[in-house]
């Protein structure tokens, strides 16, 4: 049976983009760290089944570089599609500076 889901990987600093976050609201509140966690998994499985999920980008450089970016919240996460795979760059909050952020990837 063929699927026609994407892979998804998680480059190293999204995981802990993911892990800080879940840490720093855990420290706040614990199930508002659940919350977030569990609507962060349930967007990136949905980009697996839809990797276009997401859309490009407002800003015409981080467009050019070929991001496509979910909101999730308050959080951004900065993905690209290639092939069959969808490559999670950063999952940053939307108040972030986030330029700066993406151009040290």
């Amino acid at each position: 049976m063929r699927t026609n889901e994407f892979a998804l990987r998680l480059l190293s600093i999204a995981e802990k983009d993911l892990l800080d976050i879940i840490e720093y609201l855990a420290a706040q509140s614990p199930s508002a760290a659940h919350t977030v966690a569990d609507q962060v998994e349930t967007q990136l499985r949905a980009l697996q089944r839809h990797p276009f999920l997401g859309r490009v980008p407002y800003d015409t450089k981080l467009a050019r570089m070929s991001y496509r970016v979910l909101v999730v919240g308050d959080y951004l996460i900065f993905y690209k599609v290639r092939r069959k795979a969808v490559l999670v760059y950063s999952i940053i909050h939307g108040a972030r500076d986030i330029l700066p952020l993406l151009d040290e990837l």
